[in-house]
């Protein structure tokens, strides 16, 4: 490297990380500055682990922003904010650890400036918080984030093979360079526990998507989560009709009770965040929604708001037309859902929410008038999918739907042959086990190529989702590999990652003989002067 290029490398590198573009202390703490990068490397793998994270949690980011917005009445794409923010802390501690590694590489003292120390505590401080706040308010989280190392864990062994041949230079350097026996002797037998660790870690790895070709089960049927919410105001009847068209089984929706008795289509214990309440009934705003009437609740739009806050990052998708019908739509009924499921053959499936209020009319005889509501309508009884969330009894022509995970004899003694369960709370062996028994596993939510992947390498039989127009697009799963293949490949990686580690202690062992060489020569010169 020409000396005035490595001189303002030199200069930017030392600038950035100690904020000294001059110069530096001429004596800096070697072992405080040490243990700071041990911090900056600890708060790094920290980043690392929060930023994957939040990619991991991708497909529930509905989720969250449902819930903020139920606490602060406001919307916004929260997920979005946060995950800038971790990109943010993740892109800046990362940088950092680049800096301090050409300190290394180029034979510079470390030096980390204060306000670059209190930034990387701020930040890990943050991530950690953060990470409690998860686990105490979205703790099922975590499921998805295990599952997701579950599905990754073959890239992330071929990375970290792929890294740990990176530092073998460090290593080999600092090895030949240090003239204490005990240190070599520790960090080699260190380096050499890591790299044995890593080239046999596969023997632990588990992932659903390595799996024979000819087992892949067939694709997930598809349950349109209140519709086609990705296309269309959620639980209106344009968002089922969306659904049609992406050739899902099954209507999933939320059914609640109007003051007057009249089932409807609504998830939110209020009208706010879906319809226009507050220009309509401004006073009454956030009251509970079985305390309007079925005339009240006509009076409602329940379709611009999906414009105007574009929940989805999908409504400049949508045509002009489709514009145009979205901002007429209403509160859906459950007759009306019902009629068009009868139409076009498609299953129904709810979550009834009865009301909460014991002074409603019907609040302990919601469940009567929903049923009455089915068996009035001209729907086939066989296409109602029930889940039994109360105890009275159900109309033997609906078929049982068992939100929770029993033992399959158990399910076959009460006639139940559908469990519905989110899906990072059952694992493949479970849903093997059940459909050994013919029982049928559907799991929700799911919104993520990955997480739809992952399942369908499961061999679970449908899932409920909010993008039924992207997997009906998927006619296999975006990866799955054959043992057989994946073997060959983690031999190659390892053979590869080892003849790499012994090059680089050859050219580490040579240039460290010839600049002994050097020096002694040097020196045998200035005796024999």
């Amino acid at each position: 490297m020409p000396r005035v290029l490595k001189k303002h490398c030199l200069t930017c590198i030392t600038g950035i990380y100690g904020c000294q573009w001059k110069q530096y202390p001429l004596y800096p703490n070697k072992k405080r500055e040490f243990i700071w990068f041990l911090v900056l490397s600890c708060g790094c793998g920290v980043s690392i682990f929060w930023f994957y994270c939040w990619w991991a949690l991708l497909n529930d980011y509905s989720n969250l922003n449902e819930h903020l917005f139920g606490m602060m009445h406001r919307w916004l794409d929260w997920s979005v904010i946060l995950l800038v923010l971790a990109a943010t802390i993740f892109s800046y501690l990362s940088l950092l650890m680049i800096l301090a590694l050409c300190h290394f590489a180029l034979g510079e003292p470390l030096y980390l400036h204060w306000i670059n120390k209190v930034a990387i505590l701020i930040s890990v401080l943050l991530i950690l918080t953060l990470m409690v706040v998860i686990r105490i308010k979205w703790k099922e989280e975590w499921d998805t984030i295990h599952m997701s190392i579950q599905v990754t864990a073959p890239f992330f062994h071929f990375g970290a093979v792929a890294a740990v041949t990176i530092v073998a230079w460090f290593i080999a350097e600092y090895f030949f360079q240090s003239k204490r026996r005990v240190f070599q002797i520790v960090l080699s037998i260190s380096y050499l526990g890591l790299v044995i660790f890593l080239y046999f870690i596969p023997l632990a790895i588990s992932s659903p998507c390595i799996i024979e070709k000819e087992k892949l089960g067939p694709k997930p049927a598809i349950m349109g989560h209140r519709g086609a919410p990705m296309l269309a105001p959620e639980n209106t009847l344009m968002s089922f009709k969306e659904t049609v068209k992406c050739e899902a089984s099954t209507f999933e929706t939320d059914v609640q009770i109007s003051f007057d008795g009249v089932p409807f289509l609504m998830h939110d214990k209020t009208f706010e965040r879906t319809t226009n309440i507050m220009d309509i009934f401004p006073q009454r705003a956030y009251n509970n929604t079985s305390s309007f009437t079925w005339a009240e609740i006509q009076q409602l739009n329940a379709g611009k708001w999906f414009l105007e806050k574009d929940p989805y990052n999908t409504a400049w998708s949508l045509s002009k037309e489709s514009q145009e019908i979205a901002t007429k739509q209403n509160v859906c009924s459950l007759a009306e859902l019902l009629k068009l499921a009868q139409d076009t053959k498609k299953y129904v499936i709810f979550d009834l929410r009865t009301p909460t209020d014991r002074s409603h009319p019907y609040y302990n005889n919601s469940h009567n008038i929903v049923v009455e509501t089915i068996l009035n309508s001209s729907i086939d009884h066989n296409l109602i999918l029930w889940l039994p969330n109360n105890k009275n009894s159900t109309p033997p022509d609906f078929q049982q739907v068992l939100g929770e995970k029993l033992d399959p004899e158990i399910l076959q003694r009460k006639k139940i042959y559908i469990i519905n369960i989110r899906y990072s709370n059952i694992s493949g062996a479970e849903i093997r086990n059940y459909a050994t028994k013919n029982i049928s596993t559907n799991v929700y939510v799911v919104n993520e190529r990955w997480v739809f992947s992952t399942l369908w390498c499961a061999k679970v039989n449908s899932v409920t989702t909010n993008a039924c127009h992207i997997f009906k697009k998927m006619e296999v799963p975006i990866w799955h590999m054959s043992p057989g293949i994946y073997l060959i490949i983690w031999i190659t990686v390892d053979i590869v990652s080892f003849l790499m580690i012994l090059l680089i202690c050859f050219i580490q062992w040579s240039r460290h003989r010839d600049f002994t060489e050097v020096n002694m020569h040097g020196d045998t010169e200035e005796t024999i002067l």
